[in-house]
Order: C-alpha cells, then sequence, then structure tokens
C-alpha cells in the first residue's frame, strides 16, 4: 500500500495472472508483440520496436506530457528462458490440447482395482489427487519451445 501510484495494469494478452482477471472480467484481449517480439500495429506510433526501448520510450513520452510520476527501484522476480536467459514475454497463441480424462479414469480405476499397485502404497494419495483434478494437457507449447511431442 506504501509502493507505487495505486494504478495497476491488466495486460490479459500478456501475462498468466492477468490472463484470469480478464476472462473474469471479460476484457479484451489486446496483443502488442509481433512473432519477432517488436511492437505490433496496437503500439500505435512505436510499431516496429524493440521492447525494451520502448520502455524507455514511453519515459520519455510521459515525461514531455507531464505524466510521469518517478521511478523507484522495485524488486521483482522475472520469468526467463533456460535456453537463453532471455525475459519471457507471454502471448496469447492458438493452442491445442489432448484430453486427459478417459486415461486419468483409467489409471485411477487400475490403483482402486489393484490392477496397478504404487509401491510404497502411500503414494496412492497423490496419484488420486492430481488425477482426480486433472486438466487437458496443452501440447501446443511443446511446439512452440521446440520440444517434440510424445506421441
Amino acid at each position: 500500500m506504501n509502493f507505487g501510484t495505486g494504478a495497476v495494469k491488466i495486460t490479459p494478452a500478456h501475462d498468466f495472472n492477468d490472463f484470469k482477471c480478464g476472462k473474469k472480467h471479460n476484457l479484451e484481449f489486446i496483443n502488442i508483440f509481433t512473432d519477432n517480439g517488436l511492437i505490433n500495429d496496437n503500439g500505435g506510433k512505436f510499431k516496429g520496436m524493440k521492447r525494451f526501448d520502448l520502455r524507455y520510450e514511453l519515459i520519455k513520452e510521459l515525461s514531455n506530457l507531464g505524466l510521469f510520476e518517478g521511478e523507484e527501484n522495485n524488486p521483482m522476480r522475472l520469468s526467463l528462458c533456460s535456453r537463453s536467459n532471455d525475459v519471457i514475454e507471454p502471448k496469447l497463441q492458438p493452442q491445442w490440447y489432448v484430453d486427459n480424462s478417459e486415461v486419468a479414469k483409467r489409471s485411477i480405476e487400475a490403483v482402486k482395482n489393484k490392477e496397478l499397485k504404487l509401491i510404497p502404497d502411500f503414494h496412492e494419495r497423490t496419484w488420486f489427487q492430481w488425477l482426480e483434478n486433472i486438466k487437458d494437457w496443452c501440447i501446443s507449447r511443446q511446439l512452440w519451445w521446440g520440444h517434440r511431442i510424445p506421441a
């Protein structure tokens, strides 16, 4: 409460948590990046800029308009790519999913009817908890990151 201006940015097309908030409040999902990480047409006069260069330009622009209040260091955690060490910038893309409900149901039954035995058996609780709350598996993210689908 003692930090910042009180304004909160919500970017449903570029942040995992904001995506949920955007869905909940029926917000528009505006993408601002090209596939090469440059600012697209939605960036107006900043179109074509690299994302990090844009941050400096926005500070200049806000300052020129008399809207920049200042800046403070704010330690935060950024998602970094394990391969390139670059900042991960989420972007909405078409996704493909595998329905896991049937395999989860069969896996639960296999342990319940002792067709499959987990050793040690205290792992059964985790097994059931995980499989009873199974979600569809997004296989397209592996395609974007260059991993093969195990099919």
